[in-house]
C-alpha cells in the first residue's frame, strides 16, 4: 500500500488531468472483485493491482507481471491460486464469484474470457512496467505471464497485477520495506504508466528520470546510508586483516616454542582433538587445560592438537585422558615438523632404533 500511496502522488503531481482512484488507502481488506469493480464504476482506463510476492523457497527473487489469461505453466498456476485464496475467506463467495472454483478447469477457462478485448493492451502494459522495474533495480526479470487473478475478473479496461519483489527474500524485503526502495518502484510504475499513456494517446509527453521522481531528503538519506554501510564493510575488512595476522604471528610463535620443546627430537606424537575451517585464537575456552596447545593448516582446515610425546603409546595415554572432553579426538605423529602416518612413523621409529 506503501509504494500504491508514493505512485499517486506522482501521478498527482506529474499528469495532469489525470485521476487517481485507490481500492483502499488504509490497511484494510476488501473483496477480491470489489476492487474491479471500482474501476468499472468510475470507467477507469487503466487498472493496476501492486502486490508483494513470497515463497517458501528463501532464495525466490525477482519481480513478474501478469495480465489474464490462462496460466500456461504450472508456477502460473500456482501463482494465481494463492492470490485468489483470499475469496475463500471472504462471505459470500459463491454468489459473488458465480461459482468460481480455483481447482476447476472450466472455471479457469471462463474467468479468462472476461479480459480478452483488452488482453494486448494489457500485456503491453505489464511488459512496461517489468522493463522499468528490472531496468532501475537490481531484481530479475522474471518476465510478463498470463493467469487467472480474480483481483483482475471483470475489469472493463486493461488491467495488470504487479509482483514487485519478494517478501520471503530477505534482500528484496530490505529493499522494498525501505523509503528509498518504495520511492524507486513507486517510480518505476509511474514511468511505465507514462509510456503506456503516451503509445495509447499519441503522445511524445517527457519522461521524468527515476533520480527527479524521487523527494531529495529521501536521496540524500540513502546516500548517507550506502556511505555509512561502506565505511561498515571496510571497517571489518580491516578488522578481519588484523585478526588474520595476528593469529598468523601467533602460529609462527607457536611453532617455534614447539620447536624448542622438542628437545631435537625428529619423531613426536600429539592428540588431534578439533578441526575447523576458521583460526581459533588460542584462548578460547575450549584450549582450556590442555597442555602444549599446536595448531596447524591442512589443506585449508586448521587442526588443534595437545601435548607433545616422545611415543604413540604415551600419546594414547594422553588421549585416553581427554576422551570425555573430545570423544573424536586421534593420535598424529609429526617427523621434522611434518604431518606423517602413524604407519610411517612406525617404520621411522624402527628405523631409528635399528640404527642405534
Amino acid at each position: 500500500m506503501s509504494v500504491s500511496i508514493k505512485l499517486g502522488k506522482l501521478i498527482n503531481e506529474n499528469l495532469k488531468g489525470v485521476k487517481v482512484y485507490y481500492t483502499r488507502v488504509i490497511d484494510q481488506d476488501i473483496d477480491l472483485y470489489k476492487r474491479s469493480t471500482v474501476a468499472n464504476k468510475i470507467n477507469a482506463d487503466l487498472f493496476l493491482s501492486i502486490h508483494c510476492n513470497s515463497s517458501t523457497n528463501k532464495q525466490a527473487n525477482g519481480t513478474e507481471t501478469f495480465a489474464m489469461g490462462l496460466g500456461k505453466t504450472e508456477s502460473n498456476l500456482d501463482v494465481a491460486k494463492k492470490e485468489n485464496a483470499e475469496i475463500l475467506t471472504e462471505s459470500n463467495s459463491i454468489e459473488n464469484y458465480q461459482g468460481f472454483d480455483m481447482n476447476s478447469p472450466e472455471s479457469d477457462i471462463l474467468l479468462s474470457l472476461f479480459q480478452n478485448a483488452y488482453l494486448q493492451n494489457s500485456l503491453d502494459f505489464a511488459s512496461k512496467i517489468q522493463g522499468q522495474l528490472t531496468r532501475h533495480t537490481t531484481m530479475r526479470n522474471r518476465g510478463v505471464h498470463q493467469a487467472n487473478f480474480v483481483v483482475l475478473w471483470k475489469a472493463s479496461m486493461p488491467a495488470v497485477l504487479t509482483e514487485i519483489g519478494f517478501i520471503s527474500n530477505a534482500k528484496e524485503e530490505e529493499f522494498i520495506g525501505s523509503e528509498y526502495g518504495q520511492w524507486v518502484v513507486a517510480a518505476c510504475l509511474f514511468r511505465a504508466i507514462c509510456e503506456y499513456r503516451n503509445k495509447i494517446d499519441g503522445l511524445n509527453d517527457a519522461i521524468p528520470e527515476i533520480e527527479n521522481l524521487i523527494p531529495k531528503e529521501v536521496i540524500e538519506k540513502e546516500r548517507i546510508r550506502k556511505e555509512n554501510e561502506e565505511l561498515m564493510r571496510k571497517q571489518q575488512e580491516e578488522q578481519k586483516r588484523q585478526e588474520e595476522e595476528r593469529l598468523k604471528a601467533q602460529e609462527q610463535e607457536n611453532n617455534l616454542q614447539q620447536e624448542q620443546k622438542n628437545d631435537g627430537k625428529d619423531l613426536i606424537y600429539r592428540v588431534q582433538f578439533l578441526s575447523s575451517p576458521t583460526q581459533i585464537s588460542s584462548n578460547d575456552n575450549r584450549f582450556k587445560d590442555l597442555e602444549d596447545l599446536f595448531f596447524y593448516n591442512e589443506k585449508g582446515s586448521w587442526k588443534y592438537t595437545a601435548g607433545l610425546f616422545a611415543s604413540q603409546k604415551e600419546a594414547l595415554d594422553y588421549q585416553k585422558k581427554i576422551k570425555d572432553r573430545y570423544k573424536d579426538a586421534f593420535v598424529v605423529a609429526f617427523y621434522k615438523g611434518k604431518r606423517v602416518s602413524i604407519v610411517e612413523a612406525k617404520r621411522l621409529e624402527t628405523a631409528n632404533n635399528n640404527q642405534e
